[in-house]
């Protein structure tokens, strides 16, 4: 009898003390890597740009492109997919000892469409698509007068039928690449779309639910991190319909990040700009108490360089874009935008080697 008290009480302790550990946390990067410099290519297939052109990609403080590839370009036809130019960047890119990540783009923010065609023409996707403002968006130079064209679309993912065939798409692309990448993410989480009322409140579109658009980026990211599982998995989370920290806290963007953080992916954003008042009770709060074990990523875009420091009162400059990245929200992977005179005169000028990060 004595013996059995002795194991049971053994038992016990053992079994208090599990109660006790820290819920597992999320696998660790296999080693720290120092900040990483991509260049970010915008709409290759759009504009027939060539990447074989870009001296700077030759730079060896660029470790690869971050190229953006558009739902439509990807699956011209329902079920048809067109993946050559992934294929043809990748053999170039692994010619010059760089690598691929890919940004994969069903948003737009100028008035091309990005959703394949037969999502507009078949009355099961509900049109497709949805307009968007593009007026308060921070790569808008806002002493250029307001024009009618500047709006864009972003695909309906909170009709089902829409986000079953974009999963699919995701799906196929993560059988043949993933590995194959440094990484992939999608669009920007944000949405410009309703008329904000007297009170704060925001009027949406009749077609436009925000809680069903916040799951769709949930599931959406459930299905990214299926397929991609040795490519990193990122998702750019920035802002949220119907959700503004921290006054209007509906937990959208907490819950998100926890996801992510569950799910193992990497996180980021389109808009590196440091103390942006409007940026650090959003997302950037989130990032900076992300896992260190993780992935995270953010891309220096048009009219980034243009903006001003709320902290020097100047605008921003590529050391400062550097300390934030590094020493505020521990990046590990900065996307430079090729925005002119800012790139040639700044970046290219202040970037330091590799070897010095």
């Amino acid at each position: 009898m004595f013996r059995w008290t002795i194991l049971l009480s053994i038992f016990l302790s053992a079994a208090s003390a599990a109660s006790i550990l820290p819920e597992p946390q999320p696998e660790s990067k296999s080693e720290p890597q120092p900040l990483q410099h991509f260049i970010y290519i915008n709409h290759r297939e759009a504009n027939g740009e060539n990447i074989r052109a870009d001296k700077a990609l030759r730079d060896p403080r660029f470790g690869g492109a971050q190229i953006v590839y558009t739902w439509r370009s990807l699956e011209p036809k329902q079920g048809e997919y067109d993946f050559s130019a992934i294929r043809a960047d990748i053999a170039y890119l692994d010619s010059i000892g760089k690598k691929l990540w890919i940004q994969l783009q069903e948003k737009s923010f100028t008035p091309r469409v990005n959703v394949p065609r037969y999502l507009l023409d078949d009355p099961i996707y509900q049109g497709g698509v949805l307009k968007q403002s593009m007026l308060s968006a921070p790569e808008r130079d806002p002493n250029k007068p307001v024009t009618d064209d500047e709006y864009g679309w972003s695909a309906k993912m909170w009709e089902p039928s829409v986000r079953a065939r974009y999963q699919q798409l995701v799906r196929q692309l993560g059988q043949e690449f993933d590995g194959k990448i440094a990484g992939i993410n999608f669009s920007e989480s944000s949405i410009d779309v309703g008329t904000e009322n007297a009170d704060g409140t925001t009027t949406f579109p009749s077609d436009f639910n925000p809680k069903a658009y916040i799951d769709a980026i949930g599931e959406n990211m459930q299905v990214l991190a299926e397929s991609f599982q040795h490519s990193t998995a990122m998702v750019y989370l920035n802002f949220l319909p119907d959700e503004w920290l921290p006054w209007n806290d509906k937990g959208y963007m907490r819950g998100l990040f926890a996801q992510a953080k569950s799910l193992n992916m990497g996180v980021g954003g389109p808009d590196l700009m440091p103390y942006r008042k409007s940026h650090m009770a959003q997302s950037y709060a989130f990032i900076k108490d992300y896992p260190a074990t993780l992935v995270k990523g953010m891309a220096v875009q048009d009219g980034n360089l243009r903006q001003i420091n709320p902290k020097t009162g100047k605008k921003n400059t590529v050391p400062e874009l550097l300390d934030f990245a590094q020493n505020y929200l521990g990046l590990d992977y900065i996307f430079w935008v090729e925005d002119e005179p800012y790139f040639t005169d700044e970046v290219l000028q202040q970037l330091p080697d590799t070897k010095a990060n």
